[in-house]
């Protein structure tokens, strides 16, 4: 049985989250509060109190990337992975982008530690600012080929655009037309999981 450890409005919660359910995967998800994460969750089950992390009877796994490429290995169909060597390169290569360039900076906990004196509000614009930012940069890798933010089928990078995506509207941002466009996409696509988005 897979056990997802989860929070509300974790993006990297929601990654793992999607890709679950794009295997139609027999799992539970687990809310964990905020007081959980300081405290039971970070003794036994994540020591930097993040979530997710995926229980797989007993086995215990942490971090979003790590979780879904080892969720790739024992259910490869459908592949978030692109159909070959080179896809699967280019995916990750753009979800390391979003997930380590990108997400990881403006995380709460690293604002916390590096601009303590900021306030909720000027956290968030911040955050909203990095993450278009990035968005910015990463923009040319994307839709090449398709609607699809890598080659003709959906993968994990449009899972890692659509999250950190919305993550940036959480923020109170202005939509980015590119941005919007792919997630439209996505919806008539019937790929987005209504419960996420």
């Amino acid at each position: 049985m897979l056990k997802l450890y989860s929070a509300i409005g974790s993006n990297s919660s929601e990654r793992v989250e999607w890709v679950l359910q794009y295997k139609h995967l027999d799992w539970e998800r687990v809310e964990v509060s905020n007081e959980e994460l300081a405290n039971s969750y970070r003794q036994f089950i994540n020591p930097f109190g993040f979530v997710p992390a995926l229980d797989h009877n007993g086995f215990i796994l942490s971090e979003s990337m790590a979780i879904i490429e080892y969720l790739e290995e024992l259910h490869p169909s459908p592949s978030v992975f692109g159909e070959n060597t080179k896809d699967r390169a280019q995916i990750c290569s753009i979800c390391s982008y979003i997930g380590t360039t990108i997400h990881s900076p403006q995380n709460r906990s690293v604002l916390r530690f590096f601009r303590p004196e900021l306030s909720p509000k000027d956290k968030k614009t911040l955050r909203a600012t990095w993450i278009a930012k990035g968005l910015e940069k990463v923009a040319p890798l994307l839709w090449g080929h398709s609607g699809f933010c890598y080659g003709h089928a959906f993968s994990l990078s449009d899972i890692f655009v659509a999250t950190i995506y919305r993550k940036y509207l959480q923020h109170g941002a202005t939509p980015l037309p590119a941005y919007e466009e792919h997630r439209r996409f996505l919806l008539e696509q019937d790929l987005i999981p209504t419960n996420l988005f």
